[in-house]
């Protein structure tokens, strides 16, 4: 059967597809006031073309993918239609994902900048518009596909249709649980951070523009640059502190210094419409001192003695000692990439984010690995690392891979749904699509006659 290749944000996760990307600019097709270009549809291309190798039939494998675009364009009219808002909010949360995302791949933040050939600053800037759209084509098909199930007898029927020959290998894979303890920050220190903020709340009280001192002095890197300001967001959007405090101010207002799991705040009201409110803010955290990270090690590496003794299992010291929200699941670490517990041998370093790279390849279930030092969203932090699980390279099953399996099985309930709907929709919406394109074989009806 002919594939429709769906699009997701490509131009955010590959940084050699990105840096070689240089093709003239034109438009390529329409949809509603949406444009598709010539750049996004070879970016798109060029990644496919490195995931999964030569392709036999450049022409057709554009036209597959010009058609997931055309799906995307069309999601991105209907949330326009339907007028679904984005917060400045979510965009710099997704936007900070990407980035981070992509400093793992190369290396360092200074590896980035010179791949990219623009500071992250100037990165963030070209592509807000284009991670908002994301955004937007993400809620539309969230609704079209919220209602989609699969059931277990439908998983099993899909994995025994497919020929023994044909049943794809997975990767070597591991499942990993973990200690956490979070270095302790001193009541000096804090003291310290609080006296400087409101010493730049006494400056601006006294004339001076919190835009400018946020630019100078706030250490959240996404608003400073806009001299603090946040953008319009709603109750629910933010921690329940910070709410608390920005909902509470009237226009012009500049809060007290108050405190989040971030750090050390002060807001000013900017505009308040109905139920939404734009801030400027400061964010200033205390900085843990290289003494409190060494006792943190040391508390860890007395725990992991503790373990190896048998006076406490592992999993016990999860509930006595770890202090991170992974805990209530028993210590598991999750993938945020794919949502479960699975990690390939090839991408556990970048996605657990150590800052010394861990050679997983030798060891086995039920080692213990560290303390180990990494980053947190608070800071950094020390952890034991214990391999729950570890799955040798083999053939796709229902009792290894079920969750593989029935996700593979939803997606394609899901993109069934989302390509229905597109057939219903494209009569009615305006679309044009260059003469170049004009002798794909689209699997709908994109060219009307």
């Amino acid at each position: 059967m002919k594939k429709i290749i769906l699009i997701s944000l490509i131009c955010l996760t590959n940084i050699s597809v990105f840096s070689q990307t240089n093709v003239l600019d034109k438009v390529i097709a329409v949809v509603g006031k949406n444009m598709i270009k010539h750049s996004e549809l070879e970016t798109s291309f060029l990644q496919q073309k490195q995931r999964y190798g030569i392709v036999d039939d450049a022409y057709a494998e554009k036209c597959d993918i010009l058609e997931g675009l055309l799906i995307n364009k069309l999601m991105l009219h209907q949330a326009q239609i339907d007028s679904v808002n984005v917060t400045q909010e979510q965009v710099n949360r997704e936007m900070d994902n990407r980035i981070n995302y992509m400093i793992r791949q190369a290396g360092s933040r200074e590896v980035l900048e010179k791949q990219m050939n623009k500071s992250v600053n100037e990165i963030k800037e070209y592509y807000q518009e284009l991670i908002k759209e994301n955004i937007l084509i993400n809620e539309i098909s969230g609704k079209l596909t919220v209602d989609v199930k699969v059931t277990p007898n439908e998983v099993t029927n899909y994995y025994n249709n497919i020929p023994v020959d044909s049943l794809p290998i997975v990767q070597q894979e591991y499942e990993f649980s973990q200690i956490v303890i979070l270095p302790k920050i001193s009541e000096e220190e804090k003291q310290l951070i609080k006296e400087r903020l409101n010493g730049y709340r006494e400056r601006i009280l006294k004339g001076d523009k919190f835009s400018t001192i946020a630019t100078l002095y706030s250490e959240d890197p996404a608003s400073a640059k806009k001299g603090g300001e946040i953008g319009f967001f709603s109750r629910g959007s933010m921690v329940g502190e910070f709410e608390s405090v920005a909902f509470s101010l009237r226009e012009g207002e500049v809060s007290p210094v108050f405190e989040t799991k971030y750090g050390f705040h002060i807001i000013q009201m900017i505009e308040r419409r109905g139920d939404l409110i734009n801030c400027r803010h400061i964010l200033l955290q205390p900085k843990v001192s290289n003494i409190e990270l060494y006792r943190t090690k040391v508390t860890l590496d007395s725990i992991n003695n503790l373990i190896k003794e048998n006076k406490i299992s592992f999993e016990d010291a999860i509930k006595q000692y770890s202090e991170d929200a992974s805990r209530l699941t028993g210590g598991a670490i999750i993938n945020p990439y794919s949502a479960s517990a699975r990690f390939s041998k090839e991408n556990i370093n970048e996605i657990m984010e150590n800052l010394d790279k861990i050679d997983f390849e030798k060891y086995n279930q039920g080692d213990i690995i560290g303390p180990n030092l990494f980053k947190t969203e608070l800071g950094s932090a020390y952890r034991l690392i214990k391999v729950t699980t570890k799955i040798p390279q083999h053939k796709i099953n229902l009792k290894d891979d079920y969750d593989k399996i029935y996700n593979s099985v939803l997606e394609s309930a899901k993109t069934k749904a989302i390509l229905d709907w597109a057939n219903r929709r494209i009569p009615k919406t305006y679309i044009r699509i260059d003469d170049e394109y004009k002798g794909c074989e689209f699997k709908m009806n994109w060219i009307k006659k």
